[in-house]
């Protein structure tokens, strides 16, 4: 990993150019005062330096001692603000992913930290919050609504600007010599946190207001003096009281209550088949542990925490798009968890705890199989694994939880491997792809060359608009190399030959000669396309008008002038429109391989950004036939983006547009599902249904 000549100064030049584009951009949006302005680019600018200035690991200690000071003392109109600044770092994050993925690799270089994570970018979307803090005061915005009011009025120039600035920065660092590092250098210790660090303080925000409402719902003279999860150890209890709920924690451990139940590897052995894929699906898990059921008042501090941790748990549990055998996983562990909890003040307050990293890490490493996904999946069976050895004499130490962590890890990284294994026979396939757009290109800019030789209406119209949609069906079925791509490119030439003067009797003879496969090609092509009739023949006609004319003008003989603007009126509006892109669903075969295909049958329409995702993401994608499926990003064209995806859990090998995928995306439709924190959701949804009830 090099660095330019001269780090420094190339930072320096970046974060100038970053302020001054952001500043430019604000001042475009003609709703922000000159005062405010200059505290978001003040913000930004503190920002960019802290990043820059802290020592390795000292940022993030830094940002996680602040915000567990702070939490606790979060109103309720702070924690909307929170929540709808994290909303808006993520969908930046989300518009301009690649970009900040590349200038966040070349930051790694500058900075020589391996360690700096996504999230701590110095010109990303964290900074951009940083800065929109600073501006409410400048502003004036002292209330709730018209601070919400100046993000609304704001926010969507953001998300449609800033990818083009993001673009920028990026080539001004590359042609600074900022090289990227290597992604397999990078510390992916965030990969499955918030995106940001305002995330992180959103995820702990909800534990927080988690155990709020829960502690709102009991009697005013009931509610403990002390909120559990405030950072302080539940030892509100004696010290005998703990040492018996362990001790009945143990005792449920060893009846087995919260034990998963799918399979015996003893008896598979004896008699094989006994759990077949009909049978080896687990039983509905149980329902997640409740203080009363541990003798724990639900107003003691220790009771509101076992009753945060089972609410999460529920959510967990019943939540219709995970696996049954994750469940049944994560369920076993609660008890080992509850344990922990009881013990470790960190568990509430830190966001970045190892139990959460590992419910979050399991929740990768089954991304992508079915519901119904057997046990005897060698996934399922190596996390079965795992949670055993974990419970197995576990008394509370971290130590143990991190050596689970880790084989988790490894577990992902294993299965990675073997998925980026399975996908490469279909990158060829995907290339196939590439050449025909290349081939797509050369035969558009060819065209419209003819094009501009300023031919007669009708010709013009047929041309511009019947004509390109025939050129790219038989691309698409043909492929570039073939006889037939390649009569169909050049019989447009001998049309426009056929229109000039044949003084030379050799000449006309070839013309009569070589007229009726000309006809014969123009017409099938017109057919295949579903040209109506008239249209058909109102461009034959003046075809054969303007063929003759060019006789005769080689023979001398006067003609008329050439077909008037207003006769072919009525040609033209019958032509087909230039064909608008549409989405439609295809598939390339090399031998044994199917490579499933999701591109554009009309004009493929561009795309300005980089998507927000890279190989090694799990995304949920809308398939062809409107279906959602969970698939492994493989591959991403350098020369187009256009995306392979594999899942050989549901036979999936696709290949989708990069348009396609970044309209998913604007949509809604995509997501990557390896970044999202399976604990952080499941405590998100549990607050969620309980302001409801």
């Amino acid at each position: 990993m090099s660095t330019p000549p001269d780090a420094l100064a190339t930072i320096t030049a970046c974060r100038a150019l970053f302020l001054q584009r952001l500043g430019t951009l604000l001042q475009e949006c003609c709703v922000l005062s000159g005062p405010a302005i200059q505290a978001i680019l003040r913000g930004v600018e503190a920002y960019f330096d802290e990043v820059i200035a802290s020592r390795r690991g000292s940022f993030r200690e830094e940002v996680d001692g602040l915000t567990a000071s702070h939490l606790t003392l979060m109103g309720d109109d702070d924690l909307e603000l929170e929540l709808r600044l994290d909303n808006l770092s993520a969908r930046l994050f989300q518009e301009a992913g690649g970009e900040l993925w590349k200038i966040h690799l070349r930051f790694v270089t500058l900075l020589k930290r391996t360690d700096l994570a996504k999230s701590h970018n110095p010109v990303g979307p964290n900074a951009i919050v940083r800065g929109l803090e600073e501006m409410f005061g400048a502003a004036g915005a002292i209330t709730l609504d018209k601070k919400l009011g100046l993000l609304e009025r704001i926010e969507a120039r953001l998300q449609q600007s800033l990818p083009a600035a993001y673009v920028e920065i990026n080539d001004f660092l590359a042609g600074q010599g900022a090289e990227a590092a290597q992604p397999s250098i990078v510390s992916s210790a965030d990969n499955t946190r918030p995106n940001t660090v305002a995330g992180i303080a959103a995820a702990e925000t909800t534990m927080l207001a988690l155990q709020q409402a829960l502690l709102a719902r009991l009697p005013k003279m009931a509610q403990p003096v002390a909120k559990a999860g405030s950072g302080k150890p539940a030892s509100m209890m004696s010290q005998a009281t703990m040492e018996r709920l362990i001790f009945r924690l143990d005792e449920l451990d060893r009846q087995g209550s919260f034990a998963p139940t799918v399979t015996s590897p003893r008896l598979e052995a004896l008699i094989p088949g006994l759990f077949s894929d009909e049978t080896a699906g687990s039983p509905p898990p149980p329902k997640a542990l409740s203080a009363a059921e541990l003798g724990v008042p639900a107003t003691a501090p220790e009771g509101l925490a076992i009753d945060t941790l089972a609410m999460i748990f529920e959510s967990i549990l019943d939540h219709p798009k995970l696996p049954d055998a994750l469940k049944a996983v994560i369920s076993s562990l609660q008890i080992s968890i509850l344990k922990l909890a009881m013990q470790d003040a960190g568990f509430f307050s830190d966001a970045a705890h190892p139990v959460r990293r590992l419910l979050d890490h399991m929740g990768v490493a089954m991304l992508g199989l079915p519901l119904d996904v057997p046990v005897r999946h060698p996934v399922c069976k190596r996390l079965f694994e795992i949670a055993g050895q974990l419970r197995s004499g576990f008394k509370g130490d971290i130590a143990a939880v991190n050596v689970a962590l880790a084989q988790v890890e490894a577990l992902i990284a294993e299965r990675n491997a073997s998925l980026a294994h399975g996908a490469q026979p279909y990158i060829p396939l995907l290339e196939q792809l590439d050449q025909q757009d290349q081939a797509a290109a050369e035969s558009r800019l060819a065209l419209d060359k003819l094009i501009e030789r300023g031919l007669p209406a009708p010709i013009h119209a047929f041309l511009d608009n019947t004509w390109r949609r025939v050129l790219q069906l038989v691309l698409a079925e043909h492929g570039p190399a073939s006889s037939q791509w390649q009569a169909h490119n050049k019989v447009i030439e001998e049309l426009l030959w056929t229109f000039e003067p044949k003084a030379a009797a050799e000449d006309r003879k070839a013309l009569a000669r070589r007229l009726p496969e000309i006809l014969k090609l123009l017409k099938a092509g017109m057919e295949r396309v579903d040209m109506p009739a008239e249209a058909q023949a109102a461009f034959l006609d003046a075809s054969f008008s303007l063929q003759t004319q060019a006789l005769r003008m080689g023979q001398g003989v006067g003609v008329a002038e050439s077909p008037e603007r207003a006769e072919t009126g009525a040609i033209e509006a019958s032509l087909p429109q230039k064909a608008v892109g549409k989405p439609v669903a295809g598939e390339l075969r090399a031998g044994e391989w199917r490579l499933n295909t999701l591109d554009f049958a009309g004009s493929q329409p561009a795309i300005s950004r980089s998507l927000p995702c890279q190989p090694g993401d799990w995304l949920e994608i809308r398939l062809a036939d409107g279906a959602s499926c969970v698939a492994y990003l493989s591959y991403l064209s350098p020369t187009s983006q256009r995306a392979l995806f594999y899942n050989p859990d549901f036979g999936l090998a696709l290949a989708m547009h990069p348009a396609i995928l970044d309209q998913q995306f604007q949509q809604g439709v995509a997501r990557v599902c390896s970044s999202t924190s399976l604990f952080d959701a499941a405590a998100d949804r549990a607050l969620r249904c309980t302001t409801k009830a």
